[in-house]
């Protein structure tokens, strides 16, 4: 039986928090508030996601089994979220009398959650850090499949040391490129090796030399890919960057020691269970539909307009969790073990 940690749950909703409203004041002035730190909500999400997958392919019996789990828990939320901001698009075009930028091509592709290798456009923003998830998904259940998830600390070093010298001895070379592209989520793989070994810190006691030289080893990497990875070198400088990674691994590292329990309450809980449908939903719906029509059409203020398109996407989200992911997740997980047989 896997442990829960409630504390993470509740980092999930701080983090869809964060990039909400890093997206609600994009490119405004109210950006300079703070909010433009946001953009880093996703690295959190990754450390996170470092964190949870060790735990998962430690209570599987098999890969089939990890990757049916992946999928029924990713799919049938992110297939409700995809198809209700399609939606919207469709009511929107209508509204206004003008279908050109709807495309069921794009639609379809982005059902699959790998449009991506597609080349076809994300429906919704957040969508680009659903195939750096899927990656290094794939990444660590071929590392389990081959029986060298032992070898973990070895094989993320020498990748992350590789990374690291690559784009900054020649990041313009067309094979460094290639290599970026075809492994999207090395950019973020020292926040992902992280989350590991935070895990393993907490579970197995790592010694204290080895952790503290591996998460320093992480955070340093990852802030030598800033220029190099993700969007967030868009809106932040490498020192904000800097500061914000520090903050979240200090975050982990008060965790572990079990001093995080005063995160935990039912608000942050409730934010932690609807995060993931949060975060897909809430972009286009809010800053091109909802806070647009108030400010513009209502004369509305931006923060009233905000709160309440976070209220409404909060709603959605809510709805979204407990009428598609919990109920069709579980359905989905049977068929699968059914079909791949997994026993």
């Amino acid at each position: 039986m896997k442990k829960r940690y409630q504390e993470l749950d509740a980092l999930r909703g701080l983090a869809a928090l964060l990039v909400v409203f890093f997206h609600y004041t994009m490119e405004k002035e109210e950006a300079s508030l703070g909010f433009d730190l946001g953009t880093t909500g996703v690295d959190l999400f990754f450390i996170i996601s470092g964190f949870v997958i060790l735990l998962s392919l430690e209570h599987v019996k098999s890969a089939r089994e990890f990757i049916a789990n992946r999928i029924s828990r990713l799919y049938p939320t992110y297939w409700a979220c995809v198809s209700f901001t399609f939606s919207c698009m469709l009511l929107y075009a209508w509204y206004i009398h003008d279908f050109s930028g709807i495309s069921m091509v794009q639609y379809v592709a982005n059902m699959t959650m790998f449009q991506y290798y597609f080349k076809i456009r994300n429906i919704d923003g957040p969508y680009w850090t659903m195939i750096i998830e899927m990656v290094f998904y794939m990444f660590m259940v071929a590392l389990y499949y081959f029986k060298v998830l032992r070898k973990l600390d070895v094989i993320c070093v020498v990748l992350i040391s590789f990374t690291v010298s690559v784009v900054h001895l020649d990041f313009e070379n067309i094979w460094v490129q290639r290599f970026f592209f075809k492994l999207p989520f090395v950019q973020f793989l020292p926040l992902f090796f992280a989350g590991t070994v935070f895990y393993r810190k907490i579970t197995k006691g790592l010694k204290h030399i080895k952790f503290f030289g591996l998460i320093l080893f992480c955070l340093v990497a990852q802030i030598l890919l800033f220029e190099y990875s993700g969007r967030s070198n868009s809106f932040i400088t490498v020192w904000e960057y800097a500061g914000m990674l520090t903050i979240y691994f200090t975050l982990f590292l008060i965790f572990i020691y079990n001093k995080l329990r005063f995160i935990v309450n039912s608000a942050t809980l409730f934010m932690g269970k609807i995060s993931y449908a949060l975060y897909l939903i809430h972009q286009k719906i809010s800053i091109e539909y909802i806070i647009p029509k108030l400010t513009h059409t209502y004369k509305v203020g931006f923060w009233s307009s905000s709160l309440i398109a976070l209220s409404i996407v909060i709603i959605i989200a809510t709805m979204i969790t407990y009428l598609v992911e919990i109920p069709y997740s579980s359905k989905l997980r049977k068929k699968l073990y059914a079909v791949m047989k997994v026993h």
